[in-house]
């Protein structure tokens, strides 16, 4: 046998110790870091940073590290935070009528008695597993593993724990949020795996002492906490610490006056400080991290500002001038509770499986010092959020009251007084002001009443603009070019006037965080059509060159709405694609057939798919959700593509009944079946000299219907498509000029 020569010998063994190496670095990584997350329930950023409160540990970690406000979301309309933290994905855990609590609460250490038995005992008994040396069962995971098995996306409870087990990470659990009347042992979810075991831990009665000074009848017995945690923190990696003082204030503030529960909800965060001061010096600071989070908010006073958002703090993660993010946001300074097991396991070395679908944190420079630009932030998002219902839902309401008014007038036809018509197509360009109104104000942080006062103002002095220049003929058009301009510069330019718009997504709803949602793709829709029926000259007079500029400008658009880097919004961004190409088959013919526009509309999303393609393969899954959903599909095959179709078609029937949007849609339609069953001569003639506004006004129907089809809010994006659509067919055949010839 011939021998290896010693080159070869020694590539080889070069290569054998590559691999030992890169095999070893996670562990080696889990061995030299360490976590401690600490929860803080049921505060909100206003707690923390209130003047009179003193938490010298916990101001010294935001400032220190990198804070953030976290969205709360669990799976929609169920609690379920808890669970969410741990699996990485939206849970849902159902509240006991009786008791109020959830089933996440119901944990205990392995040693408790329950009916009569070991808690070791019942859990066997609920689950046919066995305890084993584990510290603490989880007695409610087999109804939190039943309240969740129909969910649409993927989900396994305990993802976190048994994901940190599987690699050799130890995980502890301390902490008991017991009141004198309800068991709180949510912090289990976190740290369980997915049979809902945790290692090691304390979280009974035992920690607990009875405090008489309290509306609650219990606190947590500060030395023996602290004990727990220095001792636990020689044999386990993370250790997951609810001292519950928060929580239990919570469950007792309907019984206070405000003014009590604020004092109490103080000295809770203050005590919950100096055990945090007492357990820190324990826990070498290069060896150990903090993560302090709140998994769920507690109801705002009466007299408080909004504040829907979380705190949630990385220590040490930077320095004083960082801001978490993640990819899940985009944003600085706004993370997901999805986010944070991901985070976890990125701060081992671990992979993040793919049931998890947050992704880990980040920091993000900022000027100055990260504390006092969350603090600036905080306070823009509170003003903002107290009028965003009001005017978010006022477009709608103004737009159905503009869109039946105006349709009840064409009915009546010529015997409607002049005075009358001016007030209606008045309303009407104003409801399309509104839009592009949002995103001007957004550019300055400004006071509740200055934000509503600067919105009607802007939207007065866009609407008599757009008249003005054209005469009031064609007063939708200028106004519709002005929303498209902005909506385009902005993408481009960061997305502040997106994200500060009262008329667009709000962070503490969860549903979206970057790009354009449904509401702002619905008037990129519905405007860049009627835009682009107002530019082109009449037929006879417009060239070809031209036509095919403002047919590739609507490609555009629809590319821009779409690409995860710009719009990432996919659904509406075929949606607009599927518009425009219809738009586009009228550039070039009078007459379309059904056989054109379905050819048409396919071409559209196949050319559109295929640049989304294209940068998925470019940047790969974590651009967007476009990505991880083309990841799930490739996992799991066209299954996980039938889950989007039934959750966005679920959230569609759902909308249709409940949103205030379904009613300017019905006007929307009401105005084109009058247009439809009148025929006005007067309109008949008007649309004749304006020859694009009809193949622009089909288009967008189209375009409108396949938002519907596409997008899980469609019909948002629908409606405010055919505010557009309809306000300007409905101002064209409110025109007086042909009624006085």
């Amino acid at each position: 046998m011939r021998r290896a020569s010693p080159a070869r010998r020694s590539i080889a063994a070069l290569v054998l110790v590559c691999a030992i190496v890169a095999g070893t670095a996670p562990a080696c990584l889990a061995a030299e870091r360490k976590l401690l997350i600490l929860v803080v329930d049921k505060v909100t950023w206003h707690d923390l940073l209130a003047d009179d409160l003193r938490a010298p540990t916990l101001r010294r970690l935001a400032e220190e590290g990198a804070p953030g406000m976290m969205c709360v979301r669990a799976a929609r309309g169920f609690r379920g935070e808890y669970a969410t933290l741990g699996a990485g994905s939206r849970a849902a855990s159902r509240l006991d009528p009786v008791s109020r609590t959830s089933v996440e609460a119901d944990a205990f250490q392995a040693t408790e008695r329950v009916n009569h038995a070991t808690a070791a005992r019942e859990f066997e008994l609920r689950t046919g597993w066995t305890v084993g040396g584990n510290a603490i069962a989880h007695l409610g995971i087999g109804e939190l593993i039943r309240q969740n098995e129909e969910a649409l996306y993927p989900l396994q409870l305990g993802l976190l724990g048994a994901t940190l087990r599987r690699a050799g990470i130890r995980v502890a659990c301390v902490g008991n949020a017991d009141t004198a009347g309800t068991r709180h042992r949510e912090a289990v979810a976190i740290a369980m795996d997915e049979q809902g075991l945790v290692p090691l831990g304390d979280v009974s009665s035992g920690l607990l002492r009875p405090a008489w000074d309290s509306a609650y009848g219990l606190t947590f017995d500060l030395a023996r906490v602290a004990e727990a945690v220095r001792r636990l923190s020689r044999s386990a990696d993370v250790i997951v610490l609810d001292p519950g003082e928060t929580t239990r204030v919570d469950e007792s503030a309907e019984f206070m006056t405000p003014a009590a529960a604020a004092v109490a909800r103080r000295r809770a965060i203050e005590k919950t400080d100096r055990l945090l001061s007492a357990v820190l010096p324990a826990l070498p600071r290069g060896q150990w991290s903090v993560l302090v989070i709140t998994p769920s908010l507690r109801p705002p006073e009466r007299e408080e500002a909004f504040a829907a958002l979380a705190p949630v703090i990385w220590y040490p993660a930077g320095s004083a001038s960082d801001l978490l993010t993640s990819p899940s946001t985009r944003r600085p300074g706004i993370v997901v509770n999805t986010d944070i097991a991901p985070s976890a396991l990125s701060y081992f070395g671990l992979p993040v499986p793919k049931e998890m679908v947050g992704r880990p944190l980040g920091r993000e420079k900022t000027q100055g010092r990260a504390l006092e630009r969350l603090r600036a932030d905080l306070a823009r998002q509170d003003a903002l959020d107290r009028v965003r219902s009001l005017l978010s839902r006022g477009v709608p309401v103004l737009g159905a009251i503009a869109l039946w008014l105006s349709a009840l007038l064409m009915l009546i036809g010529e015997g409607v007084p002049g005075g009358l018509r001016t007030i209606a197509r008045g309303l009407l360009v104003l409801v399309l002001s509104a839009p592009a109104a949002m995103l001007l104000v957004a550019l300055r942080a400004l006071e509740p009443t200055s934000i509503i006062g600067a919105v009607v103002g802007l939207s007065f002095v866009i609407a008599f603009l757009g008249g003005w220049l054209t005469r009031w003929r064609s007063g939708y058009g200028p106004v519709a070019m002005l929303a498209v301009g902005l909506l385009v510069y902005d993408v481009f330019r960061g997305q502040q006037m997106l994200y500060w718009s009262a008329l667009s997504y709000s962070p503490a709803a969860g549903a979206r965080f970057y790009g354009i949602g449904n509401e702002y793709a619905g008037v990129l829709l519905g405007a860049a059509l009627i835009a682009a029926a107002w530019v082109l000259p009449p037929r006879e007079r417009s060239s070809g060159a031209g036509r095919a500029f403002v047919g590739l400008v609507l490609l555009g658009l629809a590319l821009v709405l779409g690409l995860p880097s710009c719009g990432a919004n996919l659904g509406m961004s075929l949606s607009l694609a599927v518009a425009a190409a219809v738009f586009c088959l009228y550039l070039w013919r009078q007459r379309v057939g059904w056989p054109e526009v379905v050819g048409g509309a396919v071409a559209a999303v196949i050319l559109i798919a295929a640049a989304m393609a294209l940068d998925y393969s470019r940047h790969g899954p974590e651009t967007s959700h476009i990505g991880r959903w083309i990841v799930a599909v490739q996992q799991e095959g066209w299954q996980a593509a039938f889950a989007v179709a039934v959750r966005k078609l679920s959230m569609n029937l759902m909308l249709l009944r409940a949103s205030v949007w379904t009613d300017a849609a019905v006007a929307g339609l009401a105005v084109f079946g009058v247009a439809l069953a009148a025929r006005p001569a007067h309109m008949l003639a008007l649309l004749r000299e304006r020859d694009w506004l009809t193949p622009a006004i089909i288009s967008g129907v189209v375009g409108a219907a396949a938002a519907c089809l596409l997008n899980d809010s469609g019909i948002v994006a629908a409606s405010i498509a055919l505010i557009y659509l309809a306000g300007s067919l409905a101002y064209v055949a409110l025109e007086e000029r042909y009624d006085q010839g």
